[in-house]
């Protein structure tokens, strides 16, 4: 998570790209908390109790990353620890669509 955390602040942020964290299985809000502030991460997180964000796009397992398109529509899952050559994958393909 640091290394995503580290490409949003040095190329996706400015870029208009936008990540959010929804953190839940197993954890609380304060360990959610101190996650983000042990990892520095700068990208908005919050904490579903409910599992309602996992639900709602079929996520079975963490990490899982969903990626929409500009029309906010599904585009892509992945499942699994891939990080940021998946991130960069993805974004490049979908900049071509």
């Amino acid at each position: 998570m640091p290394a995503v955390a580290a490409l949003y602040r040095e190329e996706l942020r400015d870029a208009g790209v936008n990540i959010i964290g929804v953190s839940q299985f197993n954890t609380t809000e304060v360990a959610t908390r101190e996650f983000v502030e042990r990892n520095e991460l700068t990208f908005p997180n919050f904490y579903d109790p409910d599992a309602a964000v996992a639900s709602a796009y079929g996520i079975r397992g963490v990490p899982t990353y969903v990626f929409l398109d500009k029309e906010g529509r599904v585009a892509r899952t992945s499942a699994g620890a891939r990080g940021v050559g998946l991130i960069e994958a993805v974004l490049n393909e979908l900049s071509v669509e």
